[in-house]
């Protein structure tokens, strides 16, 4: 019976969060409406990296180079080639999950630090290429892309509902990933590359595959912010800050699980929101206080601290500290008896 209402309360909450989230346009502002836009979009990057980061163990600091090259491919094929968005979207896609592959063969043979240096590097180069190439890119001064027919109402409705289904399929995708072969593969690479080779996976062919779903999802993502914005420029699109916001929202969510990077999207996007606009001096010294105390009291993140919550991991630590110290007050007392 309890757990019959456990469950018909969990689908109780599911339902109106839907309804909620659905209706969420009709009943605020623009402005939410684009901060929930906002906040969508950065859970799609963060899954989009959890597949590489969280379930392979690879942390690819560089991700936001397929974020740009998403965003500059609509944005040029738009104002170069006359393409419509839908046409646009997909291509950048496309072009995404291809540079995934041809710098997956150069740079996934490095590990740790040195796979973190080197997508970092190039993403700088394609920053540069970007900014060089002017005549197609428009260079350092960034390039305009048609804006949506419609109100702005209908505009950041349209925004609002494509990011929501976009971050639902890539949900479903990863929920889909967390249970199959290839999500398999993936979590043995992370536990111990060397003896899943020796298991038979080609390590190099799943890494590759990895990266390049991180990168499918991650191009779709730019591509919509290059709509949505309607100018994009090399510094923004390819800014490595981004990734060091989705790391964080992995690490406090949970990295490796399905609804991690969503839950800690939410959370640091409406505190960091929050703290910004009433103090926008200390905001940054707030949300660095806590990330450490998520850190620290949380490292798994969130989605794994079990029922009893964080007071009951610290009463843990406290009872384990309690108990070593016994012991060691035992063993001093044993050797002065013994002395004795």
């Amino acid at each position: 019976m309890r757990g019959g209402n456990k469950k018909l309360i969990t689908w109780g909450v599911l339902v109106c969060a839907a309804v909620l989230t659905l209706c969420l346009p009709f009943l605020v502002s623009g402005f939410w409406v684009r901060q929930f836009t906002e906040i969508f979009m950065y859970a799609i990057l963060a899954s989009a990296l959890n597949i590489i980061a969280g379930y392979t163990g690879y942390a690819a600091f560089g991700n936001m180079v397929f974020f740009g090259m998403g965003a500059y491919t609509v944005a040029i094929l738009m104002t170069k080639a006359n393409f419509p968005f839908a046409a646009a979207f997909v291509c950048a896609g496309i072009i995404s999950v291809i540079a995934a592959i041809i710098l997956g063969f150069l740079l996934l043979r490095l590990k740790g630090q040195y796979f973190a240096l080197g997508t970092t590097g190039a993403m700088l180069a394609v920053r540069q290429v970007v900014d060089i190439w002017s005549d197609l890119t428009g260079g350092t001064q960034g390039i305009s892309i048609p804006r949506l027919p419609g109100t702005p109402y209908f505009a950041n409705a349209f925004f609002y509902f494509f990011m929501l289904a976009l971050l639902l399929v890539t949900v479903a995708f990863v929920s889909r990933l967390h249970t199959n072969r290839l999500g398999y593969a993936f979590k043995a690479i992370r536990a111990n590359e060397e003896a899943a080779g020796v298991m038979g996976i080609n390590t190099t062919k799943y890494k590759i595959i990895a990266w390049s779903l991180s990168a499918f999802f991650t191009g779709l993502t730019g591509a919509v912010y290059a709509y949505w914005f309607s100018y994009i420029e090399s510094k923004t699109v390819f800014d490595i800050l981004w990734v060091t916001n989705m790391f964080v929202m992995i690490i406090v969510g949970g990295m490796g699980t399905v609804m991690g990077p969503v839950v800690g999207a939410f959370l640091l996007q409406t505190v960091s929101r929050y703290f910004w606009s009433r103090y926008m001096t200390l905001h940054l010294g707030i949300l660095g206080a806590i990330i450490i105390f998520a850190v620290l009291c949380i490292p798994n993140g969130i989605l794994r601290v079990r029922w009893r919550g964080i007071a009951g991991v610290w009463a843990d630590r406290l009872r384990a500290v309690k108990a070593r110290a016994g012991s060691r007050s035992a063993g001093r007392a044993g050797e002065n008896g013994e002395g004795l």
